[in-house]
This record gives structure tokens, sequence and C-alpha cells, in this order.
């Protein structure tokens, strides 16, 4: 698995998680008063209406919340 970090502003950071598979995930990390708010979103084609996620005051559990939420709707997809 393989991380890359991409800062766009004081407010917005953009990390890309490459899996190993074909699958990556994006996240976006917006700094706000509370802490942070994360949205994830997968590569796949057929995940792409997909989106998770996440509010914490730390980023790396916001990140972490983003991706959980994410995986919860991606295993709820395959199986309809």
């Amino acid at each position: 698995m393989r991380v890359v970090t991409k800062f766009k502003c004081d407010e917005l950071e953009t990390i890309k998680i490459y899996t190993g598979t074909r699958l990556s995930i994006s996240v976006d990390i917006f700094a706000i008063p509370d802490g942070y708010k994360s949205f994830a979103t997968s590569s796949l084609l057929c995940h792409d209406s997909l989106t998770g996620a996440g509010f914490h005051q730390d980023k790396k559990e916001s990140v972490k919340l983003a991706v959980k939420d994410l995986r919860q709707m991606i295993d709820e997809f395959k199986e309809e």
C-alpha cells in the first residue's frame, strides 16, 4: 500500500491511497473550526457515486472514518 499526500491550500489536503490492486481511494480533507471533515471516493467506475464521510477533531481519525464509511458502502453495493 502506498499513500501520496498533496496540499492544495491551508484548508484542503488530498490523500491518495493505492492498495496494490486496481483500487485507489482518494480522500479530501477539509479543515473546519470544529476539527476536520473528510470525504473518501473510490477509483473504480462502478463505485463512482459512492462517497464516504468522516468528521472528527483529529485529522487521522477523520480520514479513517471516511474510508471506513466508504468501505461499508462498497460492501453494501456488492450485496445488491
